[in-house]
């Protein structure tokens, strides 16, 4: 019994040159028409986005040109603004980390003795400074007394004014 197929396979053998043309003939008309179907469009399409492009660069060069120095102020003011930006963040996400580490000291109790201590350096300091400004205080008098015995005019006119 025969099939289909096998009747198919004996005539492709005895013409197989014939039926080779024949899919071929068919292959190529098809591919030429959806060659062209497709093609010519995205063709043109490529066509007219080279004539625009090129349209717009005439038409924006001189433009450029002039106006190129008011574009670099304008470049700079934004490069500027983005690293202002840029280090605002990182000052930002460093006070926070610094304020995570106070709180963090505050809760184990360490900023406790660190308060002490800086308090009574601080005490420390200011008494020192208080001691500093009487004896400064008391040169500047000793001083003004020696002028005054040395020069009398200058203290008499001093006590006129």
């Amino acid at each position: 019994m025969a099939t289909n197929y096998d009747s198919l396979t004996a005539h492709d053998q005895q013409n197989p040159q014939k039926h080779q043309q024949q899919i071929g003939m068919k292959t190529m008309v098809i591919a030429t028409v959806v060659g062209i179907t497709i093609g010519l469009p995205l063709l043109a399409l490529t066509g007219f986005i080279f004539l625009s492009t090129m349209a717009l660069f005439l038409v924006a060069s001189p433009l450029l040109i002039l106006f190129s120095p008011l574009l670099l102020g304008a470049g700079f003011v934004i490069v500027a603004a983005l690293a202002a930006f840029g280090a605002a963040g990182l000052l930002a996400v460093a006070g926070l980390s610094a304020l995570g580490w106070v709180l963090r000291s505050v809760k184990s109790g360490q900023l406790q003795e660190g308060v002490g201590s800086v308090a009574g350096k601080l005490m420390e300091a200011g008494e020192n400074v208080k001691e500093n400004v009487k004896s400064t205080g008391k040169d500047w008098a000793n001083q003004m007394k020696l002028r005054d015995e040395k020069t009398p005019e200058y203290g008499a006119t001093a006590n006129r004014a």
